[in-house]
């Protein structure tokens, strides 16, 4: 049975941040989001939580008592994604719900009914309080283990009545409070910054200690899987949060270790146009051919003050770097008219976000945006740099998952293939153009980062040679 159906904006993120204490950049960031494993901003577990519950209360205003809830949070939800709030089963004593996008569940819902049992426990009676920090902590495992205190609830009671009203009249506003309360917890305190809610599983109390805070003490770390485990106790509820410690972003390979790895003039006399070099392997590309000797300029579509690092680091190591904004879904030839010096050589790394969780084989628009990026895009840059240099040595990635066709990334693979294609008869018909390919493995970037450990192959193994090869086209 369907509860309700909506989208979280960008709007809708900042209020319920504001209201809980939750500013974790996963959250509210678009530019520091795109560098998680999300890719993009996602809607806060405990948020969907409390909408889902919100619209059970508002359909059954005589639901009976809550004596427990466990919720799972197995995959993101992004930004103004249609979200559905499914009641999947439901008696006397226990209801289910389902918080699913195009019909498949990216939370699930467990809740029990029934009177209190049991007094909060007494544990966190003598724990200190710990201030919100301004910003998210950024722990280690070690630093984490055996942490504890009290946390004071942000949400107000205003706040509670106004975003979740049914909710509210079902559980009270301290519930309502403590439930944003571990949210806060899990993404400003501990993990903090690189942290991924996982699992909620609560029971109701009754209280004795009447404070407007949530005590936690971690009960458990686990490096294998980066797994940590907290109780947390406060507003008529104890229990325990699991959550993940994320990977940090990638971090590419300093000038200061590429020297040595490619001669200080080997590049020299080229100028290299390094489309998505703000990060990843467009920035290691820039690094490389700067190191040597040649002229880099590095686009940025939304990454501007990760571009100027980049160029930073190039410019304070001797190299020449210049940055400018790029959108590949845009007109190339208008963007780059001002360019005074024509590029020699191209490096194609615009992407959008690859992964992304979906319930159907195959979605037509997920493959119009990437053709629109992967062969459209491409297209029109060569075309506008061809008519300045006809000589123009290009270099083209594409994936193993052309031939490896991984699950889920089928609109991905499509469009890469088709890359390929034109490619192929670009090098026939537009010589002495020439297009580099190579189906690249997977490699540590931000976008391929996961949880568990998955191997990878070495960047600069795999892309010095493909550099090499793309430099050495005119020559």
């Amino acid at each position: 049975m369907s509860l309700a159906q909506r989208s979280f904006s960008s709007a809708d993120q900042m209020r319920f941040a504001s209201a809980c204490g939750d500013h974790n950049p996963m959250h509210v960031d678009a530019l520091q989001a795109r560098r998680t494993q999300a890719g993009a901003m996602v809607v806060h577990g405990i948020n969907l939580l409390l909408w889902a519950l919100d619209s059970l209360a508002a359909a059954q205003p005589d639901l009976p008592p809550l004596r427990g809830i466990r919720a799972q949070f197995n995959k993101f939800v992004y930004l103004d994604e249609e979200v559905e709030a499914v009641l999947t089963q439901q008696g006397p004593a226990s209801a289910g719900l389902s918080i699913s996008v195009d019909g498949a569940p990216r939370s699930k819902v467990n809740l029990d009914f029934g009177d209190i049992v049991a007094d909060c426990p007494g544990w966190f009676a003598s724990l200190e309080p710990v201030p919100l920090p301004q910003a998210p902590r950024n722990l280690s495992l070690d630093q984490m283990a055996g942490l504890s205190g009290r946390l004071s609830f942000q949400m107000t009671p205003e706040d509670a009545a106004a975003l979740f009203p049914a909710a509210v009249k079902w559980l009270g506003t301290r519930r309502i409070a403590a439930l944003a309360a571990s949210t806060c917890l899990v993404g400003m305190v501990c993990p903090g910054l690189y942290s991924i809610y996982s699992e909620l599983s609560i029971v109701a109390c009754a209280e004795s200690d009447l404070q407007g805070s949530l005590a936690f003490r971690v009960a458990k770390t686990d490096p294998r899987f980066q797994l940590v485990e907290q109780e947390i106790a406060g507003g008529g509820l104890s229990g325990t949060v699991k959550s993940f410690v994320r990977t940090p972003p990638v971090q590419q390979a300093t000038m200061e270790s590429l020297a040595g790895v490619v001669g200080p003039a080997e590049f020299a006399g080229s100028v290299a146009l390094i489309v998505g070099g703000s990060r990843g392997l467009g920035e290691l590309t820039a690094k490389l051919i700067a190191t040597g000797g040649g002229r880099v300029l590095l686009t940025w579509q939304t990454g501007k003050d990760d571009a100027e690092r980049v160029a930073g680091e190039i410019r304070a190591a001797g190299g020449r770097c210049e940055t400018l904004a790029y959108d590949a879904r845009r007109p190339a030839a208008e963007q780059l008219a001002f360019l005074a010096d024509a590029p020699t050589h191209a490096y194609y790394f615009a992407t959008p976000a690859i992964f992304r969780s979906q319930s159907k084989m195959f979605i037509p628009e997920r493959l119009k945006e990437f053709l629109a990026i992967y062969v459209d895009g491409f297209w029109q840059l060569a075309q506008a740099l061809r008519a300045r240099q006809p000589r123009l040595s290009i270099f083209y990635p594409s994936s193993v998952s052309v031939t490896e066709r991984p699950r889920g990334m089928t609109e991905y693979t499509m469009a890469k293939a088709a890359g390929e294609v034109l490619c192929a008869d670009m090098n026939v018909s537009l010589a002495p153009l020439h297009v580099t390919v190579s189906r690249l493995p997977r490699l540590p970037t931000d976008q391929t980062t996961s949880l568990a450990a998955v191997e990878t192959a070495h960047p600069l193994e795999t892309m010095l040679p493909i550099i090499r090869e793309v430099q050495s086209w005119q020559r």
